[in-house]
């Protein structure tokens, strides 16, 4: 077996390691492909923000000239300097059953983390912030959310045996439309905002998005700043975020909170479009965008990935509005179905939250630790 480092000018290495999932589950009915332009932006060092600032390493495990799997090590400088300790992420670790192959990665992807002075590495995380993270050790009957990752049960085995441990858990669970909160939250909410004149401002068109995205990064950092999983990112790796959102964005999914013409929180909510990504096997081109655009308007599956209030309006009757225009939200689009995606388990306040509101568990995520 040979450990090849990935050439990111080499086109063929390039699409050997992008193609290996897309052969490795075939005949999964839930694992779904990443769109092809976003899996290949982050090879760009020219292009990608995370390169302005970190570096990262590509490993592909081959046998007989066959790849059997692949690993992205990172060394996010940003996330480092946030913490004050050297770490590490692995990402894109995808392989066959086989402890000697999985054995083979890790040590590839360890040893580059060693030469870069990190003393653990932490993982599954990708390149942005927002990409979903973790290994999924729960629920792999389910179609996952936008952008989280799905991987077979054994991968759980390869890497213990390995040595890693747990980090935290990461939970996601679903609401149906007959999880309907009682009338007298409503009016619970309802009296909330007119007593501290909070305001809820909704959007029919896209381009009237955009003058507030600036303003939920910032909301964005002080409502989880305080959370483990947190780590600031740069504008123009912000700008790469809000980019992937906006192009699945319903904006009866998204609303902002005002208190006096302050942002207090936001909503974030979007189509699940995975179903449709399935189909066109993650290209847009030729007909790929139509299929897209279909599951956009037609889906019932809502993904629910962000909702946050700035601390001081925390504990203060917001939370209740907050999950009361959620319901709200998902009524205007009749979703059958709604998935809260990936809180932290020490992150008690959310998972209090969605207990309340009766949201089901059923997908974990692990995040792992290795120290070197």
């Amino acid at each position: 077996m040979n450990i090849q480092p990935i050439d990111t000018h080499n086109r063929r290495d390039v699409n050997r390691f992008i193609d290996f999932p897309h052969q490795l589950y075939r005949d999964n009915p839930y694992w779904v492909p990443e769109l092809h332009p976003a899996a290949r932006l982050v090879f760009d060092q020219k292009r990608h923000p995370f390169y302005r600032h970190s570096t990262a390493q590509f490993f592909l495990a081959q046998n007989q000239n066959e790849v059997v799997g692949r690993i992205a090590v990172l060394h996010n400088r940003n996330y480092s300097d946030h913490y004050k300790q050297e770490v590490g992420f692995f990402y894109n670790f995808d392989l066959i059953n086989d402890q000697e192959v999985a054995k083979a990665l890790l040590d590839a992807a360890v040893n580059w983390a060693r030469q870069q002075g990190i003393t653990s590495i932490l993982g599954p995380r990708g390149f942005l912030r927002s990409q979903g993270f973790g290994l999924l050790v729960e629920g792999f009957d389910q179609i996952p959310a936008v952008g989280i990752p799905y991987n077979f049960p054994y991968y759980q085995n390869l890497l213990e045996n390995y040595g890693f441990a747990k980090e935290a858990d990461i939970l996601s669970g679903y609401m149906i439309r007959s999880d309907q909160l009682p009338e007298k939250v409503f009016a619970a909410a309802d009296r909330v905002a007119e007593r501290s004149n909070f305001k809820v401002l909704q959007f029919k068109r896209k381009r009237d998005l955009k003058p507030w995205i600036p303003m939920v990064d910032l909301v964005y950092r002080e409502a989880f700043l305080e959370n483990p999983n947190y780590f600031p990112t740069t504008p123009d790796e912000f700008t790469l975020m809000a980019q992937n959102i906006y192009q699945i964005a319903d904006p009866r999914l998204i609303k902002i909170i005002t208190q006096d013409e302050k942002i207090a929180g936001f909503i974030l909510g979007y189509p699940n479009i995975n179903r449709a990504l399935q189909k066109t096997h993650g290209r847009l081109w030729p007909f790929g965008w139509v299929v897209l655009l279909r599951a956009m308007r037609d889906t019932r599956h809502v993904d629910l990935n962000g909702l946050g209030l700035l601390p001081e309006y925390q504990g203060r009757g917001a939370n209740i509005m907050l999950y009361a225009e959620v319901e709200r939200s998902l009524r205007a689009v009749e979703a059958e179905y709604a998935e809260m995606i990936q809180i932290d388990e020490r992150n008690f306040n959310s998972f209090s939250d969605m207990q309340t509101v009766g949201v089901r568990v059923h997908k974990r995520h692990r995040l792992y630790r290795l120290v070197l």
